[in-house]
């Protein structure tokens, strides 16, 4: 049962919210605009940077020809919500965070690798202006993402009280961040973003069922392909399922971690769906053994799927906050898991399995052309 201030509380907002409609006040609280501010922003005019054919890279507009050999999930910086509380500490180290990803990106780059998606969702603290020194200095292609991350480990709190008080469409309003990001920019940072990439829980909730339209509004806009996060063993045919549902051109649709699980028939599931699957925790053991991923890939491309499948990491090459030192047993758990990993030695394993070279071009370079490109 409710208490009697809680009530109060309940009708002054409801009466607020009519009050504001009624008199289309432009009205703010703590700075954030009603809906009739958003309705006014509506008939403004986008006016759009993205070169039609052309892929969003963090230096301006990249030629699908010049993708070359990709890695479609790694991240270059990334911190869970929460970790400016530990900044006074673990302050922002833009210095070391650039000189940790030189290094790295010549690590890819020894095994021909041309170009990088930093799936790093906003609210994982990803950093433009990072991604774009790299760029400059190593002429490395960077392609970077808008999006939101699960609702357990991202900031739905922020969106989910936008909703409870204004009552807003939080597709919509999410939507619209994606679309001024991919269109206009990042902020003040002049980078567009290339990729869409939204999570979900092993099961997806209400909250990243609003990500996941605001995902398909945004992708029917501009053309942009979503790339996913699943979390645990399952997932990846839900996803699939609603993101089809929701009109999503399933040409430009990657459903990521499917490494998570060792189930072929998983992975056959999703591609039923004609999205794009990504083996790309490669490397990351507690989240699936080499050799199970080394024999469902071999086996997916005897079948005919090789057109339809990516490789990648997920590597952290770097996290904001306090730097501490992993216990020993995390390190040894984690010793392939590197930039280099696929390359060097995952991309060998899976042809004395009888991948050809035609099918691992497919996977790392043709595909994710496509993927952009909508075929």
């Amino acid at each position: 049962m409710k208490s009697k201030k809680v009530e109060e509380f309940e009708i002054s907002r409801r009466n607020f919210l009519k009050t504001s409609a009624a008199l289309g006040v432009a009205a703010t609280i703590s700075g954030i605009p009603t809906l009739s501010q958003g309705a006014e922003a509506k008939k403004s005019p986008v006016k759009s940077r993205m070169k039609p054919g052309m892929i969003n890279s963090v230096l301006g507009p990249l030629s699908p020809s010049k993708l070359g050999l990709t890695l479609m999930h790694e991240h270059f910086v990334f911190s869970y919500p929460g970790w400016e509380a530990d900044e006074t500490l673990g302050p922002l180290d833009f210095k070391g965070a650039l000189q940790t990803n030189l290094e790295a990106i010549k690590k890819a780059q020894k095994y021909g690798i041309k170009t990088i998606v930093d799936a790093t969702p906003n609210d994982n603290h990803r950093d433009p202006l990072l991604y774009k020194a790299l760029a400059q200095k190593t002429g490395m292609n960077i392609i970077c993402s808008t999006g939101l991350y699960t609702e357990e480990e991202g900031s739905a709190v922020y969106f989910k009280t936008k909703k409870a008080w204004f009552g807003l469409d939080l597709a919509k309003f999410v939507s619209e961040i994606f679309i001024k990001e991919i269109t206009e920019g990042i902020g003040k940072s002049g980078v567009l973003a290339g990729v869409i990439k939204v999570a979900s829980g092993p099961k997806m909730t209400p909250y990243e069922a609003d990500v996941h339209k605001a995902a398909v509004i945004a992708q029917k806009a501009t053309g942009v392909p979503i790339i996913t996060h699943t979390q645990g063993p399952t997932g990846g045919v839900e996803q699939a399922d609603f993101l089809k549902k929701q009109g999503a051109d399933c040409t430009q649709v990657m459903i990521g971690h499917v490494s998570n699980s060792k189930d072929i028939e998983y992975h056959k599931a999703i591609l039923q769906r004609g999205v794009y699957i990504a083996f790309d925790r490669i490397g990351l053991e507690p989240y699936g053994k080499t050799e199970d991923h080394i024999k469902n890939i071999s086996e997916l491309c005897k079948l005919g799927f090789a057109d339809k499948i990516m490789l990648s990491q997920d590597t952290v090459n770097y996290w904001w906050g306090r730097q501490i030192k992993p216990p020993e047993a995390l390190v040894k758990a984690l010793e392939n898991y590197r930039i280099d990993f696929v390359t060097e030695k995952f991309l060998p394993a899976i042809k004395e399995q009888g991948v050809t070279d035609d099918q691992i071009k497919q996977m790392m370079e043709v595909n994710p052309k496509n993927l952009f490109m909508g075929n």
